[in-house]
């Protein structure tokens, strides 16, 4: 470790770096504690269901420790690991996409999009699950998780309602009045000249 006495947790990113570059699994250890629960906390901006964000941020650590040795050691290395989860998070919500069609289906116009795709159609399908993901936030405390549950992951009603201990009429009342509410955040925004 260089200097006698020196713990792990008071060595810098760069020296946990240098150490991991040198295949020290306990680097990789100790930038893994530093960095999950911030991490995970980043990802939650993008993907609102937990379990989805600890998949991401699992994944995201696995490539940034596979590809440590491409790491530019000019820029700090949080800045570099969020790149990769973000990168990770959007790839994961793009894989989702066809769920914000189901919202579309109900209002035609609102948030279509389609299933061949130019790289302008990702950056405008991007932009369109992060403006359905603000909507969800916006919901009312009983209706975001089953919204995320129906048009982010694209659960069925029965499975929503065994994930969540629900009855399978309160699962089908929730997600049609979420169904309403957002289309009527949508409409309101574009009715807003917002859009």
């Amino acid at each position: 470790m260089g200097k006698t006495g020196l713990k792990r947790t008071d060595l810098t990113d760069k020296e946990l770096i240098e150490l991991a570059l040198a295949d020290d699994q306990g680097a990789f250890s100790m930038l893994l504690s530093r960095y999950g629960k911030p991490l995970k906390s980043h990802v939650m901006n993008y993907v609102k269901v937990e379990a989805d964000a600890e998949d991401i941020c699992q994944r995201s650590f696995e490539k940034a420790f596979r590809d440590i040795g491409s790491y530019n050691k000019k820029y700090a290395f949080s800045t570099w690991l969020y790149t990769i989860a973000q990168n990770e998070a959007i790839d994961h919500l793009r894989r989702n996409r066809s769920t914000i069609s189901s919202i579309s289906l109900e209002t035609p116009g609102v948030l279509s999009l389609s299933g061949d795709s130019t790289p302008e159609d990702r950056v405008m399908e991007d932009q369109a699950v992060a403006e359905l993901l603000t909507f969800i936030d916006r919901l009312p405390a009983t209706y975001k998780t089953i919204a995320e549950y129906r048009f982010i992951r694209d659960y069925a009603y029965e499975d929503i309602a065994d994930e969540l201990s629900i009855p399978l009429g309160t699962v089908k009342t929730r997600i049609n009045r979420a169904r309403k509410m957002l289309i009527a955040m949508v409409e309101n925004k574009v009715d807003n000249g917002n859009d």
